[in-house]
């Protein structure tokens, strides 16, 4: 079992508490050879023009990730360069310190190679998931997006509002993805996707990570869940993923035996009763490998 994880909030994990980032020795251990580090950009009340927390936040998870990277071996992928070698693909959850395209040139420097455009609350690129009022993706959200993409960065639809996921699959057909999401036909909430929406996804050779509490896939169990991703799978088998979501999920959420890194075994045994192994590895690391190799090939582009 090799693992390619969409979406950890390990890193809002080990800046609650530094003595969580002892986590980290499990992981080759557990043959989680890649996996997102999603940046959360605040901590506070946030207000819709609020520039400095965001800021900061962002910046600060970016250095401890390459502390990370130095003490415990691991390699941040920046390029295609590092993409066979290494184990960290830095995103950040919600553009709230964006203001112009410079932020997005600068976060490509930094090493971001995934721009998460919102999280739970609105900004300036586009509303999340629950916005009162859908206003779809900005004027400065597309040329965000495009900016971005042109630099071989990739788009993280993730707590997106329905406008803005249709908004971008019909602008960029490159670079697109949802990192972590439940279904809708099982938990009918608009945090999640539908299946028709993993259908535009795989139109445009994108992703899609299924995450693991009772929010996205209701309160369901391990065999229940295993069943319904075997069926989803086999109709997009080059597109679904594992976007956990781990460390981000509170506790009465969880779901048993589903609920840490080392849980994913269970998962992988259990869609192996249902599912041939080359489906049940596409789905575990190959559709992901596949996608950010495809993303990243052109990642010297100048900018």
């Amino acid at each position: 079992m090799k693992v390619f994880d969409l979406h950890q909030d390990l890193l809002y994990y080990i800046i609650d508490n530094p003595n969580n980032v002892s986590i980290l020795n499990e992981y080759k251990n557990l043959n989680i050879d890649k996996f997102v580090f999603a940046i959360f950009p605040f901590r506070g009340f946030y207000k819709i023009l609020d520039v400095e927390e965001p800021l900061i936040y962002t910046l600060r998870g970016i250095e401890i990730a390459y502390e990370i990277e130095k003490e415990f071996n691991l390699k941040i992928i920046k390029g295609i360069e590092e993409f066979d070698e290494g184990n960290i693909i830095l995103a950040v959850e919600g553009l709230y310190f964006v203001r112009s395209t410079y932020e997005v040139r600068i976060m490509n420097r930094l090493g971001i190679k995934v721009l998460g455009l919102v999280w739970n609350k609105d900004n300036l690129i586009c509303p999340h998931w629950n916005s009162k009022n859908d206003y779809g993706l900005t004027d400065l959200g597309y040329d965000v997006v495009k900016t971005a993409i042109s630099l071989n960065m990739t788009i993280d639809l993730s707590h997106a509002s329905d406008r803005t996921f249709f908004n971008v699959i019909e602008n960029f057909k490159q670079n697109i993805f949802v990192s972590h999401t439940g279904i809708r036909e099982i938990s009918n909430i608009k945090r999640n996707v539908s299946e028709d929406m993993i259908y535009e996804i795989s139109k445009i050779n994108g992703i899609v990570g299924i995450a693991f509490a009772d929010i996205f896939l209701s309160k369901a169990t391990l065999t229940d869940i295993a069943k319904y991703v075997s069926k989803l799978i086999e109709k997009y088998p080059n597109t679904l993923c594992i976007g956990s979501d781990f460390y981000g999920i509170s506790q009465e959420h969880k779901i048993e035996n589903l609920s840490k890194p080392n849980d994913l075994k269970n998962l992988y045994l259990e869609l192996k009763k249902y599912l041939p192994d080359e489906y049940v590895n596409n789905f575990f690391y190959n559709n992901a490998y596949s996608f950010f190799k495809r993303a990243l090939k052109f990642s010297d582009v100048k900018d």
